[in-house]
């Protein structure tokens, strides 16, 4: 019986053909799936393409939950460590700020507790990574070590070693709600005629107040828009300013305190007629008027 010859594909184009299929996964590619998809390889030339493109650091090799190996294209930076190292680093630059738990290196790398802790030791030596603690836990993320974490790991510009910064918030409320009580007299003051231009005109941008608290220095970080909107939140629910729709804010009136004759108990009590000094309904006993007196 005659036997067909087989002509083998060049190498380059083979990795060619592999490294077009793996770039379309976005997520990678098991082997399954390759071999599927490069049927009209045959398995030396699929395994030396494959092997080609990992030795040229085109494609690296990444563990999925579950164990299962995948192919992905290779956009991270060469760092010239032990392969190890390498791939722990690729993950941890694919996290990018939002940084990764060690948990997830340890299922993306395979690697064994012990070699895990060793690899990310030597890192953190080489001042590649470093750790960063996410508020409202003790756990520990990794990120690149020229890298800011997102404000989910760190808490923003409120947050202090993890602690919500009181004084800080209760600052930066005072100097926002000054700046806004500045601007309502000044408009009293220049249209003292015209309520409704008083009006108008005592509402500001939440960006002016930015800006003031940047340019005074209040801060020692720069104060974003999204953050002073947060402040503003708790000055809007404290009553001491107000939002209208389109964003804009202004401080509320003064509060007039009430007279504390309005609520004298006296008023109310339905015994009142029979009170007087010294019988056995007296101011001198009554429970309700020493409180109405303590809260003087």
């Amino acid at each position: 019986m005659a036997q067909i010859k087989q002509e083998l594909i060049n190498p380059g184009e083979a990795e060619q053909q592999v490294l077009q299929i793996v770039e379309a996964a976005a997520d990678g590619i098991d082997m399954d799936a390759l071999t599927a998809l490069t049927a009209a390889l045959q398995p030396i030339e699929r395994q030396n393409a494959i092997n080609g493109l990992l030795g040229s650091k085109k494609l690296t090799i990444q563990q999925a939950p579950g164990g299962v190996l995948r192919l992905k294209v290779n956009t991270g930076q060469q760092i010239g460590g032990t392969p190890e190292e390498q791939a722990i680093y690729s993950l941890i630059e694919e996290s990018k700020t939002r940084g990764i738990w060690i948990r997830e290196l340890r299922d993306g790398t395979g690697l064994n507790q012990l070699q895990l802790r060793k690899t990310l030791r030597s890192l953190e030596n080489k001042k590649l990574i470093k750790t960063i603690k996410a508020v409202g836990t003790t756990k520990k993320c990794y990120i690149l070590f020229g890298l800011e974490p997102d404000m989910s790991l760190t808490g923003g510009t409120f947050y202090s070693d993890q602690q919500l910064d009181s004084e800080l918030i209760n600052t930066l409320i005072s100097v926002s709600g000054s700046y806004a009580n500045s601007r309502r007299k000044h408009a009293i003051d220049s249209n003292p005629n015209d309520i409704q231009l008083q009006r108008e005109a005592s509402y500001i941008r939440p960006q002016e107040i930015a800006d003031f608290i940047s340019e005074k220095r209040v801060l020692n970080v720069p104060l974003s828009v999204e953050d002073l909107e947060k402040i503003l939140d708790v000055a809007v629910l404290d009553g001491t300013i107000e939002r209208r729709a389109d964003g804009k804010i202004r401080a509320c009136p003064p509060r007039v305190s009430a007279s504390p004759l309005v609520s004298v108990p006296c008023a109310v009590c339905p015994v009142v007629e029979d009170c007087r000094p010294g019988y056995s309904i007296s101011p001198e006993t009554c429970q309700y008027m020493k409180q109405w007196l303590d809260g003087l």
